[in-house]
This record gives structure tokens, sequence and C-alpha cells, in this order.
């Protein structure tokens, strides 16, 4: 068992937190380059980093932009502050390298949502892909198709396309569902929308979803809060599930704990 530790020091805490872990690692876990500098250690880039388990200490967007930069299975540690995507608190970390060595854990892999834009691939999203209004305030017109289907067009502020994971961020707070992560779907939810009738749809993780702007209109396209990409309006953009999964490190295994927990107070 290799494992390997990556911290976000901009976050208050971090520091100290990475300290702590670090000195439960052995001899042949790594520590990636910006963290091991801050602890004097001898670091190596996150994209090179061969570990079995990488230690996330941040919060969930700590999470999400590590998700874009790896494929190894990441169990985080909240530095930050509500922490749904992470697993455990600073407080246990003895527990959670003990259940580590043990292999007392498992590894749960989650749907990631596609995203290209007039033919050109973006990156995947662990939560969701938004595209919203490049102006507070103004409505956009969506066309939007799931399949062959058209499902006609959606007056809105943006359209939010989630994955079960990301149905508890933005689109929980947009008026979409909550779904088990047991489901392999892709749901839309319309930001903002204007008029009564557009409602979240619930798609197979199997659809191929077909979004375009109308007229020549600025938008913005966001990927999981962390890449942003200017559009001018006309584009196509066709979101469906990737072909890669992200891989999160799990010790509970209760959701709906979770979603207690974490979401409510």
């Amino acid at each position: 068992m290799k494992i390997g530790l990556y911290a976000n020091m901009e976050l208050p805490g971090s520091l100290a937190i990475a300290r702590d872990a670090s000195a439960l690692l052995s001899g042949g876990d790594v520590v990636e380059g910006s963290t091991a500098s801050k602890l004097g250690r001898k670091g190596i880039e996150l994209e090179e980093m061969d570990a079995d388990i990488l230690l996330v200490i941040g919060g969930d967007g700590t999470m999400l932009k590590t998700f874009m930069r790896t494929p190894i299975p990441l169990l985080g540690i909240n530095s930050g502050n509500v922490g749904f995507l992470t697993e455990s608190r600073k407080d246990s970390l003895r527990d959670v390298f003990q259940r580590l060595r043990e292999g007392r854990y498992r590894i749960e892999e989650k749907l990631k949502v596609s995203t290209a834009v007039d033919g050109v691939r973006m990156p995947d999203a662990v939560n969701e892909s938004v595209v919203h209004s490049s102006a507070i305030g103004k409505v956009r017109h969506f066309e939007i198709t799931v399949g062959r289907n058209r499902v006609g067009i959606v007056r809105s502020d943006g359209i939010i396309v989630s994955t079960p994971t990301g149905s508890t961020s933005y689109s929980l707070s947009a008026g979409g569902p909550i779904v088990d992560p047991s489901a392999s779907v892709i749901v839309i939810t319309p930001l903002a929308p204007y008029g009564i009738s557009s409602r979240p749809i619930v798609c197979g993780a199997d659809s191929k979803i077909v979004l375009k702007i109308v007229g020549e209109r600025g938008c913005m396209l966001v990927i999981d809060g962390q890449v942003e990409h200017p559009l001018s309006g006309g584009e196509k953009l066709e979101f469906s599930a990737s072909a890669s999964r992200a891989r999160f490190v799990r010790f509970d295994h209760d959701f709906y704990r979770r979603i207690h927990s974490k979401l409510t107070g």
C-alpha cells in the first residue's frame, strides 16, 4: 500500500493537518511537490505520482480540482467548510491510516460527465457542467435534445448538467433532485427558469444530451466550478457519460447519513 499526500495550502489549517499526516507516512509513501516544499520533504508532481491512494487535505473544490489532475483514488480530509466529497475529519488521521494499512476501506467509482463544445472535448465533470448567462440577470434561450428527442426551448439563466454525485451540489440549490449514488443517471436542471413549465429532467446515463445556445448571446461554461470557458452564443454543447470514472475511497456506507450530517443544520 503506497499512500500519496496532497494539501491545499491556500486553506487555513491545511498546513497543520499536512504535518500531522506527514508524520504518519511510511518510507514508501509519496508527497506532492508543493505540499512537500512546505513540509521540508522531497516531493513529486501530482500528475507523475504513483500511489494506490491519495490523501487530499482541503474541501470539495480541492477534491474536484484534484480529480482533474490524477486518476488515483482520492480520500478527502476536510479542512474546508461543508466537505461533502471528503471522507474524514482532521482529528481522525491516525484511524484513517490504520484503516488504509489494514485494507478496511472500499473504492466507489462515480460517473463523470463528458462535455464537448462544437466538437472540442473539455475536462470531465465529477459534479456538474453549467452553462449560464455571462451577464447577471439576463435570460438566455437554450434548445435541448436528449437522444433523438427534442425537449424544447428552455428560457433560463442557465442549464446545469449534473452527475448523481453533483445532485447534492449546485443542482440541488437550483431545485434539482437528490439522486441516490447507485443510480446511473444524468440530471438536467434549469437555472432560474422563466415560466412554470421548465422542470429538472433525469436521463439515463447512456443518453446523449445536446444543448444549443439560441442567438449570439454571451454565456459561460463552468465545469466543476474550476474551469471556465466563454461562449459567444450559437455553440452546440454535447454532454454524455464519460468513459472514465472518479474513484473515491470510502469508509462510510450510508449516503443518507452523509446528507443529514453535511447538508442539514
